[in-house]
């Protein structure tokens, strides 16, 4: 009987950690989010909300894809993120370093698998380094809004919740 195709074992373990990394990011926003909305920032913790469900998302498409190419991923064991944090800038700006460095990972891997020569999952992959540079440009945006702002003045920081997020 023919056996179908899987990837190979190099793609796999290229896109194996970058499913614990959507995973990651997911929690991340997910903790975020409850923060926020338990200081009093209600339309930042909506925001982070969505933002969470976005990852889980892209979790989800890496595991379909490895799904249709035959091969069963072992769900990531995915560390305990951050709980409480000092400030909205923390979280933004934690953000936006996890953000940096999905981009970073993901035009990382895009360039090892093109070097395997798998153009489909090279083309697949597409797509995420097309939202990583949106991301990154989004929290680069809410970083230069928080420029001049005492961020340490939570009125200051509920006046420009809105406008942020």
């Amino acid at each position: 009987m023919k056996k179908p195709e899987k990837l190979s074992q190099p793609v796999v373990n290229l896109l194996l950690p970058r499913l614990q990394d959507e995973f990651n990011a997911a929690y991340f926003y997910r903790s975020a989010s409850n923060w926020c909305k338990n200081v009093g920032y209600f339309i930042a913790a909506e925001f982070f909300a969505k933002e969470s469900e976005d990852e889980f998302g892209h979790a989800k498409k890496i595991e379909n894809y490895l799904v249709d190419w035959n091969v069963t991923p072992a769900l990531p064991t995915i560390p305990k993120p951050t709980l409480e944090f000092s400030s909205l800038e923390q979280v933004i700006t934690m953000a936006y370093d996890m953000e940096y460095a999905l981009y970073e990972e993901y035009e990382d891997t895009s360039m090892k698998i093109f070097k395997i020569g798998d153009l489909c999952v090279f083309d697949f992959l597409q797509q995420y380094r097309t939202g990583q540079k949106d991301a990154v440009a989004e929290y680069s945006d809410k970083l230069n809004m928080l420029e001049g702002t005492n961020t340490g003045s939570k009125f200051e920081m509920l006046m420009l919740e809105k406008k942020l997020f």
